[in-house]
């Protein structure tokens, strides 16, 4: 009877124990993120594309669609890290990047999202392919398909893969603005491809 009394105040005991450490470690808050601001552009080389752009969100598949920072271990792993995510789903962050850009460097006579509903006489799509911290590497990258395509005559004007890659370290802190300094290099390539195009609508 004595053995059995102290079994179960060693129980007792052990489940406080247990309880405590649970309370003294509690999950770590969520961290939510956004792409921080882009680096100034200059105006398009021979002035705007004559004519109105629309900007759909950017198309994407599968976990790089979500909220969720991916990292990468191994070329055949992504995975989603638990506390860390984009504030808003990673297809309206950068249709937002890919906005601001346009507009920043004046390359077209308007850029509108289809919500604006006008008489577009282009329309820009993209489809994000990669968006990823790389611990292996110590480095970012992101990767996104390209397309502009004239309304009249259904002509498409470009098509392109565009990727970055940016040095980030192993924090999530440190990779945050190396995709910032990947997206603005995409963008930049986008727009010097933009300047090589015809001006008239």
């Amino acid at each position: 009877m004595t053995e059995l009394l102290i079994d179960r105040r060693l129980f007792v005991v052990g489940g406080l124990a247990a309880l405590s450490a649970c309370a003294a470690d509690p999950p770590p808050e969520e961290a939510f993120y956004r792409l921080g601001n882009p680096s100034p552009v200059q105006v398009l080389a021979g002035g705007p594309i004559r004519g109105i752009v629309d900007v759909p969100q950017v198309r994407t598949q599968g976990v790089v669609g979500g909220r969720a920072i991916l990292y990468r271990n191994a070329p055949e792993q992504v995975i989603a890290y638990h506390y860390h995510a984009w504030q808003e789903p990673t297809g309206v962050m950068m249709q937002r990047a890919l906005l601001d850009a346009l507009r920043a460097a004046q390359a077209f006579d308007t850029v509108a999202t289809p919500e604006m509903r006008l008489d577009r006489s282009y329309e820009l799509m993209g489809d994000l392919l990669m968006l990823e911290h790389v611990l292996a590497g110590g480095n970012v990258v992101v990767e996104m398909e390209i397309s502009l395509r004239k309304i009249t005559g259904n002509q498409q004007l470009l098509s392109k893969t565009y990727r970055a890659e940016e040095a980030a370290g192993s924090a999530v802190a440190s990779a945050i603005p190396a995709f910032t300094r990947a997206v603005d290099k995409i963008t930049a390539a986008l727009l010097a491809d933009l300047a090589a195009l015809p001006k008239q609508a």
